[in-house]
């Protein structure tokens, strides 16, 4: 059985110091997902970037959810992504909130269990 997990940019979570299985697992995605691209010193190229912050929202949101695709492949290798959407607040400020379901690809399962 396929064991998914959901993070949810939209709902805030603490950070816990020491966590461990999939709450690691989820704050590690909720840090990169959180962090600009360019911000971290020693790598320049992890995050996202903010090339679309005034993009028109559908184009922006393509591009979101290839970026998060390509990023989260690259820095998250443990997974695989299996549906990225976008909070539906009516709060009308514009920012684009992501909720990214992924499945724990089965070589690391038993580090989960």
């Amino acid at each position: 059985m396929a064991r998914t997990l959901v993070v949810d940019m939209a709902k805030p979570v603490a950070v816990q110091v020491g966590a461990v299985g999939l709450t690691a697992l989820a704050q590690e995605i909720r840090i990169l997902l959180a962090t600009r691209k360019g911000s971290v010193p020693l790598d320049r190229d992890f995050g996202l970037t903010w090339d679309y912050v005034d993009a028109p929202m559908p184009e922006a949101m393509q591009y979101m959810v290839a970026e998060i695709g390509q990023q989260l492949h690259k820095y998250v290798p443990r997974i695989r992504v299996q549906d990225i959407s976008f909070s539906s607040d009516d709060t009308a400020d514009g920012r684009l909130l992501p909720r990214v379901t992924v499945e724990i690809r089965e070589e690391y399962r038993d580090d989960f269990v």
